[in-house]
């Protein structure tokens, strides 16, 4: 009993603390009158997990969806270090920027700058969040969207995973012949180090605060219309 006691109270956890407190008794109540069995185990965990999306805010939400499409480049790079000339599989991009000059190419699009905008706004349009909590949440959507580089940096400072730098007409290879590689293209003749790729994101983190900003400010103004009303309305 004991046994399944910590296991429901360990399930429980899955679930966000406002709802824990509302639903939590009544929950714990069922699963302890029931076999736990591997069913509604899963059951419980895949509602939690549910929950858990639901009840996550627009930082967390868009952050995830970013880190899915930068891990996808991410895994593609490795699995495929080089396909015809640049490749889709160059997921960073050199820049003649001073700061550490390693972007993914999805963090460093317009598209990308868009969405810590809209991160802002819609931070602002939910939870009448001031600018500046709305920059913070523009910069915890910039650090959950760059795990997957950082990752990838801790894998090469440790030698799991080697740098490959390659240039204009390099030949195509595969994961068999180079192993676990990541692929940086570049016309330039320096090169980033394992360091670099992992500090990338963190030093996207500053530019992510002021667009959450300029996205807080444009919620303030939504919110003001008639259309702010029906968005709160709406995502309430």
């Amino acid at each position: 009993m004991k046994r399944e006691a910590r296991i429901i109270r360990a399930l429980l956890r899955l679930y966000p603390k406002t709802w824990r407190q509302e639903y939590g008794p009544e929950l714990a109540d069922v699963l302890s009158h029931r076999p736990l069995s591997l069913r509604i185990v899963f059951d419980v965990v895949w509602n939690g997990a549910g929950q858990r999306v639901r009840d996550a805010d627009p930082a967390m939400r868009m952050g995830v969806i970013v880190m899915l499409m930068v891990l996808t480049g991410v895994v593609w790079n490795v699995t495929v270090p080089l396909s015809g000339g640049r490749g889709v599989a160059a997921v960073l991009q050199d820049s003649s920027k001073t700061l550490p000059t390693v972007v993914v190419t999805a963090l460093a699009s317009d598209l990308y700058v868009l969405v810590l905008v809209a991160c802002g706004c819609w931070t602002h349009l939910r939870r009448g969040e001031s600018a500046s909590r709305c920059g913070i949440a523009a910069v915890k959507l910039g650090a959950v969207a760059g795990m997957p580089v950082m990752f990838v940096g801790i894998l090469m400072l440790v030698g799991i995973v080697h740098l490959r730098i390659v240039g204009p007409g390099a030949t195509e290879a595969t994961m068999a012949e180079m192993g676990l590689t990541f692929t940086y293209y570049t016309t330039r003749a320096h090169a980033p180090s394992a360091l670099t790729v992992f500090t990338a994101p963190l030093f996207r983190l500053p530019e992510s605060w002021i667009w959450g900003l300029v996205g807080g400010g444009v919620g303030r103004a939504i919110r003001r219309t008639q259309v702010g009303s029906w968005l709160k309305t709406y995502d309430s």
